[in-house]
C-alpha cells in the first residue's frame, strides 16, 4: 500500500529570518511538492519544518565522523516546526537527516 503524504496547508513556506537554508536530497524533499519539507541553520539552531503530514519523522543530526549528536523522532501532523537549539556544538560540518516509513531526506550544512 502506497500512502501519499496530505498537505498540511497550501501556504507557501520559507525559511525564517536569520536562517541559511540547508539543501535537503532525498524522497520526503524532491517527491513531495514545493517545500514540502525545509531545512535551515543559525548561528544557535537547527530549524526543521513539515508543511505535509508525515506521521513520525526521525530526525538525526551527525558530525564529520559520523557520530550522532542529535536525535528525536516528532509527530510532523502534531508539531509542523522543529527548533533544535545548536548553540553548543563544535564548529564544523553536519549531516541533518530525516527518515520514515515515506522516505528520507537529508543535507549538510556548517556550524561555525
Amino acid at each position: 500500500m502506497n500512502i501519499e503524504p496530505t498537505p498540511i496547508d497550501n501556504v507557501e513556506s520559507s525559511i525564517p529570518y536569520g536562517y541559511e537554508e540547508i539543501e535537503l536530497r532525498g524522497t520526503l524533499a524532491t517527491n513531495t511538492g514545493p517545500n514540502g519539507t525545509l531545512a535551515g541553520v543559525s548561528d544557535d539552531a537547527v530549524y526543521i519544518e513539515f508543511n505535509q503530514d508525515f506521521g513520525n519523522v526521525n530526525i538525526s543530526i551527525y558530525n564529520s565522523t559520523g557520530g550522532i549528536v542529535y536525535n528525536t523522532v516528532v509527530n510532523s501532523s502534531m508539531q509542523s516546526v522543529v527548533i533544535i537549539p545548536f548553540s553548543t556544538a563544535a564548529s564544523g560540518t553536519y549531516t541533518v537527516e530525516l527518515n520514515n516509513a515515506n522516505g528520507y531526506a537529508d543535507g549538510d550544512f556548517e556550524k561555525n
